[in-house]
C-alpha cells in the first residue's frame, strides 16, 4: 500500500470504520509521506493493542503529521505507554489525543510524561454515551 497523494493533508475514519488491519496498513503507508498533518481514529472500538507498535512505529518515522487523534479505542494503557515513548522522539506531533481512562496511569508510571504533557490531551468525556458496544 502506497499513500503517494500530495494533496490529502488530512485523514479522518471514524466511528467503527476501521480496525487493527487497517491501522496497521495505513501506519506503513504513511511511514514516509510527508504531507499528511493530520490522522484521525477516534471512536474505533476495533482498534486494539495489535495496534499499539504499528501507530509508535508510525510516529518515529513519519515527519508531517501534527495531530493524531487514538480517542475511544480499545488501546491498552501498555500501547498508550510505547505510543508516548515515541512522542518523545517526535518533535512534529503537536496534539495527541487519548482516552481519559489511561490518563491517570500514563501520567504516575511514564517517567518523562512531564517532557510531553503540553502536547497530550485526554478525552473529557470517556464516561459518555459513547461505549465500546456498538448498537
Amino acid at each position: 500500500m502506497h499513500f503517494n497523494n500530495k494533496t490529502i493533508q488530512e485523514l479522518v475514519i471514524r466511528d467503527h470504520s476501521i480496525s487493527d488491519r487497517g491501522v496497521t496498513n495505513i501506519c506503513q503507508a504513511l511511514e514516509h509521506n510527508s504531507t499528511l498533518t493530520s490522522l484521525d481514529l477516534p471512536v474505533n472500538p476495533l482498534i486494539t493493542s495489535t495496534s499499539g507498535q504499528a501507530l509508535s512505529h508510525l510516529l518515529l518515522n513519519n515527519s508531517s503529521l501534527v495531530k493524531l487523534d487514538l480517542s475511544y479505542t480499545s488501546l491498552s494503557t501498555e500501547s498508550i505507554l510505547l505510543i508516548l515513548q515515541s512522542l518523545m522522539d517526535n518533535k512534529k506531533i503537536r496534539t495527541l489525543w487519548l482516552d481519559k481512562r489511561h490518563k491517570e496511569i500514563c501520567i504516575n508510571t511514564y517517567p518523562n510524561y512531564h517532557l510531553i504533557e503540553d502536547r497530550v490531551y485526554w478525552d473529557s468525556d470517556s464516561d459518555s454515551d459513547w461505549s465500546l458496544d456498538s448498537d
